[in-house]
Order: structure tokens, then sequence, then C-alpha cells
């Protein structure tokens, strides 16, 4: 059974980029462009794991991480930010597992995303 990864950011380059990667990687996977479209796709797909921008329109990466926790406490969430440190514990304190600084090399992503789903 394939292992599936939720992709959430705005920038259209940089989603396709980390879709295309993860993809290659073997896992079946699934995008959103911002924080409110994560929580409606994290309850149709179901993700393994999410990968998820902070700094999003609509609703931010913590709001959507609060949001999907709600609906699913035992979610993984990841978030990728280029955000300093000190906004770290904001971003923890909403339940993400980790906190991953942008840009972040393909290998390191994978082996991330391997450590929570195998």
């Amino acid at each position: 059974m394939q292992k599936k990864v939720l992709i959430v950011d705005d920038e259209d380059l940089l989603r396709d980029l980390l879709v295309q990667i993860i993809q290659n990687s073997g896992y079946l996977v699934d995008q959103a462009k911002d924080g409110e479209q994560a929580v409606e796709v994290y309850k149709k797909f179901s993700p393994d794991i999410v990968i998820m921008d902070i700094v999003m329109p609509n609703a931010n990466g913590i709001q959507a991480t609060e949001n999907i926790l709600k609906y699913d406490p035992e979610a993984s969430v990841v978030a990728l930010t280029s955000f300093s440190s000190a906004k770290g514990d904001d971003i923890l304190k909403a339940g993400v597992k980790q906190v991953v600084s942008k840009p972040i090399k393909s290998a390191d992503l994978i082996e991330i995303i391997k450590s929570y789903v195998g």
C-alpha cells in the first residue's frame, strides 16, 4: 500500500517541484494551495503525512494544522517554512511534529517523510 503525502504551499512552482520529488520516491501525492484547501483535501485524501507551508493566504499553516488536528488528532504535520527560528515555537505549539527550513534538499525531505511514514 502506497503511503500518501499532502503538500501544502501557495507557491505553484515549489509545490509542483515537491510533488514531483515525492512522487518519484514512490509516494502517492495530493496538493493544496492554501490552508483552507489543505483541510478539505486532508479530509478526502487521508494522507499519512502533511508537508505544510506556514505563510499562505486564506488560512495560514498554523491555522490549517490546528484544524487538521481537530479533525484527526493523530495527523502528522511537518512545517516547511522560511520563518526565523523565533517563530518556530508558535508553529510547534500548533501541533506540528517538526519545523523544517526552506530551501530543503530533495534527499532531506524524503528522509523526513520516511522517518514518519516509512
